[in-house]
């Protein structure tokens, strides 16, 4: 009998276990006042909180949150980096178990050695080392069992959470239902291994031996749904180079620098290449993903050489690697989308706040009426810290937190893989701005793009297109000038119409309508109350009469309480969205 099969329970049962952890989900939501919290992107803490409470599938959604600074401020995000695994690691025998019934296979026949203490234990899974039966050294990632069922039951029940947020006034802040979905998403692609087998066999095609950067080969043969095995390449977190690299700076110490220059530049120039000329590219480059594997003489891969780049013969590589890990999250950019994102680049050149707009536009969806002179008065401001600033004074996450804030109310919806590109753009450019601040990414992305129009200008349609374009010229030229006297006779007969046209004209209409709208209401309230009035007094005698005035009375005062409720609701949802 396998794990699986093991696990299997009663459907009264399954109903009991989902409306128990149903209401342990409430319970918890509410007393962190998560749903708030997120709406609001207030008290990160409380929200970290929770989720570390609520358990694996709650952590692995923090997680995700953390690098998505499109959709949570700056400051939420690196609060739930916080969110820890404190995982229990499974026993040997239920990860054989689960190996042998994903593969077939016996270990044995698989592994020449397999460690059976993990060496990580994650939400989703643990990792182990292992010797393949040809020596290879690998990485084995086994899931724990039951956790899709586990992700399946808490998204769905979290789901059903999510109608208590007509409770929330600024639900609007954030569109937890689409956070909601993408996440979905992204948990569902990480528990099916096979993905990242295609997305990790796809980068090593594309990237391992381009100049220092090493890709861990995926070795599918041995992978399955649950089962995910990596080539195994030593190495320390690049992140404990960064902290060197601030101590040094902290000391004026410089024995780093040509290092750290050399490394900033092959990390720019290979992602650079990932979305121009691959098209596909890592979206969570963050630096616990990326290796710094320093070699020693003697050591496989020592003696090195690369081709040089415009020039003869071959320059040997320094002593150090770097190897990227993690294939669940990439990016992927069509080719359209791809000259769009090169003339986002090349207008950015320009500092024309409308162009660089109307890039953006071209790039996005329109999710309603946009009024694109708004659009582009509110995109100026962070253009322009962009444009003055240094690399190293600029908040990439809170800029595109604020830039997508920007899009969404001018009812425009960025594509996700543009959102997918610009966090990752952000990640790297953080760890550029350390290992050399004299770097600007956008300076070597320019040359990319102009390189990327250049080469996909088709030269011939563009001369077509220009020759038809001058040549309609020519026809309509002989056209003006009786053209030009039709213009002055209409004008002259005061037939002339002129049409004006200013920012947010449909909100100043609906404005206006409602202000006459309530002086309506007013005249027929005050001739309501007159009315009754006078129908009380002229006939007393009269009950039925006088019970219509009073009927007249009583429907005035339940109007005029109604207004008065409406105006004070709305003067308190001023005052909450100005605090």
């Amino acid at each position: 009998m396998t794990t699986d099969e093991s696990t299997e329970k009663p459907q009264w049962q399954k109903n009991q276990t989902r409306h128990t952890r149903f209401r342990t989900i409430l319970s918890v939501l509410r007393r962190y006042n998560v749903l708030s919290n997120l709406a609001r992107q207030k008290n990160p803490d409380q929200v970290r909180l929770a989720f570390e409470e609520l358990g694996p599938t709650f952590i692995k959604i923090g997680q995700i949150l953390s690098s998505r600074t499109d959709i949570v401020k700056p400051e939420f995000a690196n609060e739930l980096k916080k969110l820890q695994n404190n995982v229990h690691a499974d026993d040997f025998e239920v990860v054989k178990e689960t190996l042998e019934h994903q593969t077939g296979k016996p270990i044995g026949e698989m592994f020449a050695s397999f460690d059976e203490q993990p060496f990580a234990s994650a939400s989703m899974g643990q990792t182990h080392h292992a010797t393949l039966l040809n020596g290879q050294k690998v990485v084995v990632k086994v899931q724990h069992p039951g956790i899709d069922t586990e992700v399946a039951l808490d998204i769905s029940l979290f789901e059903r959470a999510l109608p208590l947020l007509r409770y929330i006034p600024e639900a609007s802040v954030v569109d937890l239902q689409e956070m909601v979905s993408e996440i979905k998403q992204s948990l569902f692609n990480e528990l099916d291994t096979m993905i990242e087998v295609k997305n990790g066999a796809r980068f090593y095609r594309l990237n391992d031996g381009d100049d220092i950067l090493r890709v861990p080969r995926v070795y599918a043969k041995y992978s399955t749904q649950k089962v995910l095995v990596n080539q195994y390449m030593a190495g320390t977190s690049i992140q404990q180079l960064m902290a060197k690299l601030t101590e040094a700076d902290a000391a004026d110490d410089h024995q780093y620098d040509d290092e750290r220059k050399y490394l900033a530049n092959v990390l720019v120039q290979n992602f650079l290449k990932q979305v121009f000329e691959d098209g596909f590219f890592h979206a969570d480059p963050h630096p616990g993903n990326i290796l710094l594997r320093e070699l020693h003489p003697g050591d496989i891969g020592y003696e090195d050489t690369v081709t040089r780049k415009g020039k003869l013969g071959k320059r040997r590589l320094p002593p150090y690697r770097l190897v990227y890990l993690d294939f669940g999250m990439m990016g992927e950019i069509s080719p359209a989308l791809m000259d769009g994102i090169a003339n986002v680049v090349v207008a950015v050149t320009t500092e024309d706040t409308r162009q660089v707009g109307k890039a953006i536009l071209a790039i996005s969806n329109r999710t309603g009426e946009v009024d694109e002179e708004a659009f582009f008065s509110e995109l100026a401001p962070f253009l322009g810290q962009y444009y003055n600033s240094g690399l190293g004074d600029i908040d990439f996450q809170g800029l595109l937190f604020e830039m997508v804030k920007v899009c969404r109310s001018n009812n425009i919806q960025m594509n996700p893989a543009v959102t997918m590109l610009g966090k990752a753009f952000g990640t790297i450019e953080g760890i550029v701005e350390l290992l050399d601040p004299t770097l600007s990414m956008m300076d070597v992305a320019r040359p990319f793009a102009r390189k990327y129009v250049r080469e996909n200008l088709n030269l011939r349609n563009e001369l077509e297109d220009g020759l038809l374009a001058s040549l309609q010229s020519l026809h309509d030229t002989p056209k003006i000038p009786s053209r030009l006297l039709s213009s002055l006779d209409t004008f002259a007969n005061g037939q002339t119409r002129v049409n004006l046209v200013f920012a947010h004209r449909k909100m100043f209409i609906d404005r206006i309508d409602s202000m006459v709208n309530k002086v309506v209401l007013s005249v027929i309230l005050a001739a309501l109350i007159i009315g009754s009035s006078l129908l009380v007094q002229s006939h007393p005698d009269n009950s039925w009469i006088t019970n219509i005035g009073i009927f007249g009375y009583v429907a005035a005062v339940v109007v005029i309480i109604g207004l008065l409720i409406g105006t004070l609701h709305s003067w308190y949802q001023h005052w909450r969205h100005k605090g």
